[in-house]
């Protein structure tokens, strides 16, 4: 296939980037149409000093550079902060240049795309700013404040070389700079002190923190005053808080971190999106770290946790939780909990409740008759996932019955029933078929699921769960 033949733009812009001093002399007079272009072919080819001079003289309101790098280049890094520093310095900045943001999220951005041609509209600065985020920028010490988008994910221990070298070169400059980060993920445990990252993003912007791996308490109650700055934090994932070893034996410690995590956790009103895994500090104290929510929460998942029967009282209750979309239970277990206090909580969100997961929560027969009126009742329920629990046939069966008015139901999972394990509890080939595809005829005679599951607990030969579905597959060792 022949490639298409250069534009003149394209061959003056080729011309151009040939001769590095007639390309920073000539950006004065270069027309702002032809910024991103060149802008695009410096990047590409790591002109570092060109690089630098447009960033000084850039003629609209944000760069969005963080679209262009496919990883994080420290070369570039610095390219585009000296490029910074060169406007910073300037006592009276250039008439066309009107840097404020200067964003290096990894998103995929409209403006490079609009001004390349490459997608339909009006090639206009009308049109690009409408792509632009809206940040506040304050003044400091009388000067001008430029804004610095960053979010973070961060993947080892250690902060690499690229966050080191912002981090360092930020805070030196932090008299004239705002840096905002959105979004802050940690998917590693950091030998580093996670607050000094707060030196330089500033908490208040921080709307998402997501801790996706194991963090000893010490680490968190080491964050814990950073998170209390947080005050527009609306979603936070906090995943497996261990204790560690040595405070086994020395449960005083362990008691003095529960306090200051918990009363930093009360100090984020805005929270709308809360996901708690395996949080062991949690019994008895989620009316201390939920009390001073602004608004109704959107979505609550506890898993893996330890509530009380005050807890549970404090969710079928609290005024923040009665407009949930989201809620996850799942490893809660309800051997010793107040099962109506379950259907009173499922009662109140009958007219917003879409996903309802109660995975391993030991739930028996004798406690489906109180939680069923109210399950029935949620006619906006998408999704529902009560697979490993401790049900009989019968109770499957109404269970089944109970979801005749889900008609938005779209994912169904159930556990196998009790009566397809033998006295060890190993599933049974062909009482898990028979029973299974009698309660799949049960709700096709209610209504017609679109995907559904019974899933049994742990196979003993292959590890793997026996799944039944709509196509009646089942274990892959019984094949």
């Amino acid at each position: 296939m022949m490639s298409s033949p250069l534009t003149l733009q394209m061959l003056a812009r080729s011309s151009l980037l040939k001769n590095e001093a007639l390309a920073i002399s000539a950006l004065n007079t270069l027309p702002m149409e032809l910024f991103p272009s060149l802008f695009k072919d410096a990047f590409k080819g790591k002109q570092t000093n060109i690089l630098s001079a447009m960033v000084a003289a850039w003629p609209f309101r944000c760069l969005p550079v963080g679209a262009l790098m496919k990883f994080h280049d420290l070369e570039i890094l610095k390219a585009v902060l000296n490029g910074l520093d060169l406007l910073i310095q300037q006592k009276d900045r250039p008439r066309n240049c009107k840097l404020e943001v200067l964003d290096f999220r990894d998103a995929h951005h409209n403006f490079w795309n609009v001004w390349a041609g490459t997608e339909d509209g009006v090639c206009s600065p009308d049109v690009v700013r409408e792509t632009q985020p809206v940040v506040h920028h304050p003044e400091r010490q009388g000067k001008e404040v430029v804004t610095v988008m960053m979010n973070l994910s961060l993947n080892s221990s250690h902060l690499c070389k690229y966050l080191e070298y912002f981090h360092c070169w930020a805070q030196q400059r932090k008299d004239v700079l705002q840096v905002i980060c959105e979004k802050l993920e940690f998917w590693a445990l950091p030998v580093y002190n996670p607050l000094e990252l707060l030196v330089v993003f500033e908490p208040i912007c921080i709307q998402e923190l997501e801790v996706n791996v194991r963090w000893d308490l010490k680490t968190l109650a080491q964050f814990a005053p950073g998170l209390g700055q947080m005050s527009n934090l609306q979603k936070l994932l906090l995943n497996e808080i261990f204790t560690p070893l040595r405070w086994f034996w020395n449960p005083e410690m362990k008691q003095q971190c529960f306090p200051q995590i918990i009363s930093q956790l009360s100090q984020l009103k805005k929270l709308q999106h809360l996901y708690l895994n395996h949080v062991l500090f949690l019994n008895a104290r989620l009316d201390q770290v939920l009390r001073n929510l602004e608004r109704p929460l959107k979505t609550l998942a506890i898993t893996r946790c330890t509530l009380s029967e005050s807890d549970m009282s404090y969710l079928s209750q609290c005024p923040s939780f009665h407009q949930l979309t989201h809620l996850d239970l799942s490893g809660v277990t309800f051997l010793n909990l107040s099962h109506p206090l379950l259907g009173r909580l499922l009662e109140r969100l009958k007219a917003t409740l879409q996903t309802l997961k109660l995975k391993g929560c030991m739930l028996m027969d004798f406690q489906m008759g109180v939680i069923l009126p109210a399950l029935s009742q949620c006619s906006q329920l998408v999704e529902v996932d009560f697979a490993w629990n401790l049900l009989s046939v019968s109770s499957l069966k109404m269970l089944l019955q109970h979801t005749a008015n889900l008609r938005q139901l779209k994912l169904e999972k159930y556990p196998a029933p009790e009566e397809v394990y033998d006295v060890n509890d190993y599933v049974l080939p062909d009482r898990f078929t028979q029973y299974c595809s009698e309660l799949l005829e049960t709700l096709r005679g209610i209504r017609q699921p679109k995907e559904l599951y019974f899933v049994s607990r742990r196979c003993v030969d292959c590890l793997g769960v026996c799944v039944y579905n709509l196509e009646a597959s089942l274990c892959p060792c019984w094949d």
